[in-house]
């Protein structure tokens, strides 16, 4: 069969048509697909440059389910011991409770120590002066050496009492000091010719507290913003060594040292110096600045112009700004209490106590010292252990009795041996150590000396090592298990001491890891996006651009058809004539 020939323009025209149905081909196949580049025919470069990001974000994807299984044991075991240092905590409330309940053979309560008296220590100079009683001085030796990081001497220095102002000659800021371990006693109230431990609840009373309690009682029915003592652990601004302080228990008296990062209450005392002149101790005790008055009287409430008087007679004129919780001798000086418990913004950093607000923050308590503080030694205050603590009061009751032998009140404490319970002590370690013993999570036990390595990157050369610790009772110290004697209960709650901040720094080790981990994890997650964000402007249709081209070669299909069919009309022209 003879070839047809076709004209040159309607040969044009078939070839722009099939040009253009190409395009058309392609343009259809991007807007169905979505991608401009679906195979190295489309683009080798964009295809293969796409294909690379998106394996990576895919190999990376894998080791995020990783990451997040590593997040989760260590979160088990975080969990677990803040769980485990609430059963320390009970156990060293268990062991404070058989002090309370054994008792001292031979100790029977006397004058308080706060009373002029043959056998206390109210006024003797020796003992005064040292840290045991001078809260005031020790406040000041925090802040000269650490400054803002000793929590609570800072707060009780930077008080001062509402209805005041700041620069109150008497009641203002820097009057006041975070008290002594020996003032907190006397507000407590303590027989020191019957203490026979320098820990512990022996010659504690509680009859300050009674009195004390009773006037914040009164004065808060009658409208004033007061409250009682808490029955809780009280910071003093004694210490015991280099990294812990001396604190009260005011619930029973209990005194002992702790670390100085856990919480405790704070408040503030003030001393006030020859402020009185009472004539003759059996006065009427109607108050006043003056003489012919009878000296204050623990209880008493102290008013912002120097008055003082019983809560009973609350003189609404005047503003209440303490309770009296020691007078000397003389009846000259008086100590005086504030009258609420501070509050913080904050359990440990630096600036959490508002003086301008002392009594809204959201924590009722806070460490005695910063994380970054909390080890350093006071140079200004000297430390005292249980012995040397005992050892100077009983110095300062012989001195006050007249120089009698401090024998007899050391053998005291041979008669309080006895033997305690510590089942109860025991069934809850037991309990603490099936905790330890539970926390694993996938098989791994962070707890129990087991290692979790966590990998960062798809070649493997970036990774965490997080070193499990052994956080069982026996590997923390705690083996005193059985209490013939109070030295054996003195011996487990310093276990439970060092166990406790043990634990703690487990906790921030552990917390350490989990951040590491966690913010490994947010950079793989935006990395991973990043990828496929990458590889997708690589092989992705702007779907906008490829309709509108849609479009356009619609639009050049139908003038290329037109185009052809007006080339094809001069042929049927001539087919006209035959």
């Amino acid at each position: 069969m003879d070839k047809v020939s076709l004209t040159a323009s309607m040969r044009s025209n078939l070839l722009s048509l099939q040009n253009i149905s190409r395009q058309v081909d392609s343009t259809q196949n991007r807007l169905s697909t979505g991608k401009k580049v679906n195979s190295a025919i489309d683009n080798p470069s964009s295809y293969y440059t796409a294909r690379s990001l998106s394996n990576r974000a895919s190999d990376l994807d894998a080791l995020l389910d990783s990451m997040g299984q590593a997040v989760s044991t260590i979160k088990a075991a975080t969990t677990a011991l803040e769980t485990a240092a609430d059963f320390l905590e009970q156990v060293a409330a268990v062991a404070t409770q058989a002090l309370e309940s054994g008792g001292v053979a031979g100790a029977t309560p006397d004058e308080p120590i706060y009373i002029p008296q043959p056998s206390g220590i109210s006024d003797d100079a020796a003992i005064r002066n040292t840290s045991l009683f001078d809260g005031k001085a020790n406040t000041q030796a925090m802040i000269d050496q650490i400054g803002a990081d000793a929590l609570a001497a800072t707060a009780a220095n930077q008080f001062y009492a509402p209805g005041t102002s700041k620069n109150d000659a008497n009641f203002g800021q820097g009057q006041w000091y975070l008290p002594a371990i020996g003032e907190l006693m006397e507000m407590y109230g303590i027989d020191a010719a019957n203490m026979t431990d320098g820990y512990g609840t022996t010659g504690a009373n509680g009859d300050n507290k009674t009195a004390i309690n009773d006037a914040l009682a009164t004065l808060k029915d009658a409208g004033v913003d007061c409250a009682t003592l808490t029955n809780g652990h009280y910071w003093s601004s004694s210490e015991y060594n280099d990294s812990s302080s001396w604190r009260l228990h005011m619930n029973n008296g209990y005194r002992y040292y702790s670390s100085k990062n856990p919480c405790g209450y704070v408040r503030c005392f003030q001393l006030l110096e020859n402020c009185f002149n009472p004539s003759t101790s059996s006065a009427d005790a109607s108050g006043g600045s003056s003489g012919g008055v009878a000296a204050p009287k623990i209880g008493d409430v102290m008013y912002s112009d120097l008055t003082y008087g019983s809560a009973d007679d609350y003189d609404k004129s005047k503003t209440a700004v303490g309770i009296v919780t020691w007078v000397s001798e003389d009846g000259k000086s008086a100590k005086i209490v504030n009258l609420k418990d501070l509050r913080f913004s904050s359990y440990s950093s630096t600036g959490n106590f508002n003086p301008d607000d002392p009594y809204t923050g959201a924590q009722a308590y806070t460490q005695h010292t910063t994380n970054a503080k909390w080890t350093e030694d006071v140079t200004g205050i000297d430390n005292y252990t249980f012995d040397q603590f005992l050892a100077a009061i009983q110095e300062a009751v012989a001195e006050s009795a007249g120089g009698a032998d401090t024998g007899e009140a050391v053998a005291l404490a041979d008669t309080a041996d006895k033997t305690y319970d510590a089942s109860q002590y025991q069934t809850i370690l037991n309990q603490y150590d099936s905790l330890i013993k539970d926390s694993s999570y996938k098989g791994i036990n962070l707890l129990q000396n087991q290692d979790l390595k966590v990998t960062f990157n798809e070649s493997r050369s970036a990774w965490l090592d997080v070193k499990g610790k052994d956080a069982s009772s026996a590997a923390l110290g705690l083996t005193t298990t059985e209490w013939n004697t109070i030295e054996d209960i003195a011996q487990s709650l310093k276990e439970i001491s060092s166990a406790l901040n043990q634990i703690r720094s487990m906790s921030a080790e552990l917390g350490s890891y989990y951040n590491i981990v966690l913010n490994r994890q947010d950079f793989t997650e935006n990395l991973i996006n990043v990828l496929e964000e990458g590889a997708d402007k690589l092989t992705l249709a702007d779907m906008n651009e490829e309709s509108a081209n849609m479009l356009a070669l619609q639009t050049r299909q139908q003038l290329a058809t037109n185009s052809l069919s007006l080339a094809s009309q001069a042929a049927q022209s001539i087919l006209r004539l035959f």
